[in-house]
């Protein structure tokens, strides 16, 4: 199976949105059990998508039900207008020499109320495209600043999978210890240039006040390689040249120090 194929598919991205179809949605999770990578880009789909709608979510001013409930009312006072100027009252008129001297003949109210019914008309129909055409302005901008986000993320994609699919990129297993049997991470090592990911993390949530923190075990001894601030994403940690293992701890807000050592329980642990 060609993995990059079926990531540029855009399967991924209608699983996250919920489109795909009770098989397809099956697969997606079979592959991304299997598959890291495939795991990686959900995640990256997810993040993105969730980043999109808070950048661009918006609390209703309060004056907003009071502006739409007078605009109802003056709605609804327009179409009473608008339906007497259509059927105007019914008027008894005497035909007396001097009612067939007034010039305000049947025929001559009927022009003006017509007159008047076009002007409503045309102006209703101009408000409506003035604001058709604002609302085609702001999904043009918005559409571009999505096409934006998306062309970073494909990018940052496409840096994760030459970090995971580089010879020398080591990937290590952390699994879970007495304290959380079902905890587990993966890391990324790359002795190379140094570089370290960690991604697949599944800890307990942290408590109010601490905070997990990785650990390189170097020559026996804990070395701080940086604290989990997303754990559940493609995350670069500290750059380390050596290590013999990894592990992740459970510890104050702020981490410990490469000097003090992990002083909280270790979660997950694997040698490399």
């Amino acid at each position: 199976m060609n993995i990059q194929e079926y990531i540029a598919s855009g399967v991924l991205e209608s699983y996250v949105l919920g489109t795909t179809t009770a098989e397809e949605s099956a697969e997606v999770e079979r592959l991304a059990q299997s598959y890291p990578i495939i795991q990686l880009e959900i995640d990256a789909v997810r993040d993105s998508i969730e980043e999109y709608a808070l950048k661009f979510a918006k609390t209703p001013p309060p004056e907003l039900k009071s502006r739409v409930m007078n605009a109802l009312l003056e709605l609804e006072e327009a179409e009473k207008v608008n339906t007497q100027a259509i059927a105007p009252e019914t008027k008894v008129v005497s035909f007396t020499p001097e009612s067939k001297k007034s010039p305000f003949t049947f025929s001559y109210a009927a022009s003006w109320a017509l007159l008047a019914l076009s002007i409503a008309a045309n102006w209703f129909l101009y408000s409506n495209w003035q604001k058709s055409e604002d609302k085609v302005v702001a999904l043009e901008s918005q559409t571009q600043i999505l096409a934006s986000s998306e062309r970073a993320l494909k990018a940052s994609y496409q840096e994760n999978i030459n970090i995971l699919l580089n010879p020398e990129t080591k990937r290590v297993q952390l699994g879970g210890q007495k304290t959380a049997p079902d905890a587990q991470a993966i890391v990324y090592w790359n002795s190379a240039t140094q570089e370290v990911y960690l991604s697949s993390v599944k800890l307990p949530v942290a408590p109010e006040g601490k905070q997990y923190q990785l650990w390189a075990i170097v020559d026996g001894k804990p070395v701080d390689a940086g604290l989990l601030d997303n754990p559940e994403t493609f995350e670069k940690m500290k750059s380390l040249g050596n290590a013999q293992a990894f592990a992740i701890s459970l510890e104050a807000k702020g981490g410990s120090t490469t000097e003090a050592g992990p002083k909280g329980e270790i979660f997950v642990l694997g040698n490399v």
